[in-house]
């Protein structure tokens, strides 16, 4: 830890150890430390709003079709968004100071201290400003009425994968019978991602589906 960085420091030994049910700070600043944090139904509290919003925006101006379309594309572009990210940022091989930096307090934390309740979704202080870039980018380079479609279903996408990670994590599927092939989804899921977790760090990173995983062989298999 660099002297006088707003980092908290309880992170000692190998960046790659695993602490259950642990739940580390991660900033000196009280103020910082709140704003790493996110209650569960913040996202959808945020962005639901936003999804209906743009969805209905583009079908004003586009029609049912287009809107349709473009909230479909939008979806299938964050499943790429969130393996590539995933991928090549979230794991970063840490071979020097600042790439060990970026790749800990990024993501390595939550692989370091997977039980975290609170910093298992994106917190709003960055999930708000990267959804205004990605809206910016989608309005410069495409009509109205396909930039608000794409952009639903772009934050659909991505809430979605927040909520399977959360649940991954934390929920337990269900046992009525008639919900087994949710639960069987959920189990199947989790299996993937824990498997990421613990035993192989470079497979398995999509997250809420294996797409991009079977697409770029980096699938983790059984």
């Amino acid at each position: 830890m660099i002297d006088g960085s707003p980092l908290a420091g309880p992170f000692i030994g190998d960046i790659n150890a695993t602490h259950r049910f642990v739940h580390p700070r991660m900033f000196r600043s009280d103020f910082m430390e709140f704003f790493s944090k996110v209650h569960p139904a913040v996202p959808a509290f945020m962005f639901v709003p936003v999804i209906a919003f743009t969805a209905w925006r583009a079908a004003a101006l586009g029609g049912a079709p287009i809107a349709l379309g473009t909230l479909a594309a939008g979806f299938v572009f964050w499943t790429l968004t969130e393996y590539l990210l995933h991928r090549f940022y979230f794991h970063l091989a840490p071979t020097t100071a600042v790439r060990k930096w970026l790749y800990f307090y990024s993501h390595g934390i939550h692989h370091q201290y997977p039980d975290d309740f609170y910093r298992l979704l994106m917190p709003p202080i960055l999930s708000v400003g990267a959804a205004a870039l990605f809206y910016g980018l989608f309005a410069l380079v495409m009509p109205p009425a396909a930039a608000s479609g794409t952009f639903a279903g772009f934050v659909l996408g991505y809430l979605y994968y927040d909520y399977v990670h959360f649940a991954t994590h934390f929920a337990k599927p269900p046992r009525a019978a008639w919900l087994s092939p949710i639960a069987n989804v959920m189990k199947e899921q989790r299996r993937r991602h824990m498997k990421h977790h613990f035993q192989d760090h470079t497979r398995g990173f999509g997250v809420s589906m294996p797409l991009w995983d079977h697409v770029f062989g980096t699938h983790e298999g059984r």
